[in-house]
């Protein structure tokens, strides 16, 4: 069975571009222009695993969990 992978969406304030992360992980995995976009991939990634994505406002704050999948990974 495979692990889980959970992702956070959120503000990167240097560039200005919403990034979606994979917890655990020091790299982001993408970046876009608008938060809506960096949502619709986190929620593509997290589909093929069966995790959540976590939505985090400008301050930083955790806002919304956007999708919780009951999916199995085999």
């Amino acid at each position: 069975m495979g692990l889980l992978s959970n992702y956070t969406v959120f503000l990167d304030e240097t560039s200005g571009k919403w990034i979606v992360r994979r917890h655990g992980s020091v790299k982001k995995s993408d970046a876009f222009s608008t938060q809506a976009e960096a949502i619709t991939r986190a929620k593509e990634l997290a589909n093929k695993t069966g995790g959540t994505v976590n939505v985090k406002n400008k301050e930083g704050k955790v806002r919304t969990t956007a999708l919780k999948s009951n999916k199995k990974v085999k």
